[in-house]
């Protein structure tokens, strides 16, 4: 089921909004690769999809929604099990450039998402209450972009003092009131690494420290969290080249 309806906004110089459209995709359908001319925002309301752009691929599912800028090359794909149902809205204008970014993939209030469902399946198309949706959206990422780092260093803070306990980007998840994937990439891409390897890092770290200072490598490995005391091996000489043995000889 596609819909799609154009809108007349040709006074508008800050954000002029073009078009807006309704998908419930077929398995594996896809758009692309195009380059288009205005800004698009498709808003992922159920299932899953793939994004293709300049900074990569982009798994994308409920509850995040993501930008096309004008003269990029896109391809969008549906997942093969869980195709994804989207809402789209395109415009332009000088405030479009608030998505000028190297980001692609964006977290969305789901009142946002149904709100703007329920514009274009009742065939509203007042610029207007497209503005409206767009300007909220705006000013929600721009608070939530100061959040960020906050909430990166809160998940890094947590994992330095429970790092011997076991912990899922679930439980951080429910913790932090993020969805699971975008925590994921948020951290990821605010740190380099994924939740889980920074943990692992953290743990090895201090496992260096406590041979160091004569630990068992048993000891050790249960301090750290590790409840089998080969995988702990096997991951400090990855880590470090060296098996933690040797450390504990040295010391």
């Amino acid at each position: 089921m596609f819909k799609q309806y154009f809108m007349s906004d040709s006074t508008s110089v800050d954000l002029k909004v073009e078009f807006c459209g309704h998908e419930k995709c077929a398995n594996g359908h896809f758009w692309g690769p195009y380059v288009r001319d205005s800004y698009l925002l498709h808003f992922c309301l159920n299932g899953k999809g793939v994004l293709q752009d300049k900074y990569g691929e982009h798994n994308i599912s409920s509850g995040e929604f993501f930008a096309i800028r004008p003269d990029e090359v896109t391809t969008y794909r549906a997942d093969d099990v869980d195709p994804w149902e989207y809402v789209w809205v395109a415009f332009s204008g000088n405030d479009a450039s608030f998505f000028n970014s190297n980001e692609s993939v964006y977290p969305f209030d789901k009142e946002i998402g149904l709100e703007l469902l329920n514009l274009v399946n009742d065939k509203i198309l007042s610029p207007t209450a497209y503005k409206a949706i767009i300007y909220k959206l705006i000013y929600a990422l721009s608070n939530q972009k100061s959040e960020t780092v906050t909430v990166v260093t809160k998940i890094k803070r947590y994992i330095k003092f429970n790092y011997m306990q076991d912990i899922y980007v679930e439980q951080l998840s429910h913790l932090f009131g993020f969805e699971k994937s975008y925590l994921f990439k948020l951290f990821k891409k605010n740190v380099g690494v994924g939740i889980k390897e920074y943990l692992t890092r953290i743990r090895l770290e201090k496992a260096k420290e406590f041979l160091e200072k004569g630990f068992f490598v048993n000891e050790t490995a249960f301090l750290v969290g590790y409840k089998d005391t080969f995988n702990f091996s096997k991951a400090f000489k990855k880590r470090f080249g060296i098996p933690p043995v040797s450390v504990k000889k040295k010391s």
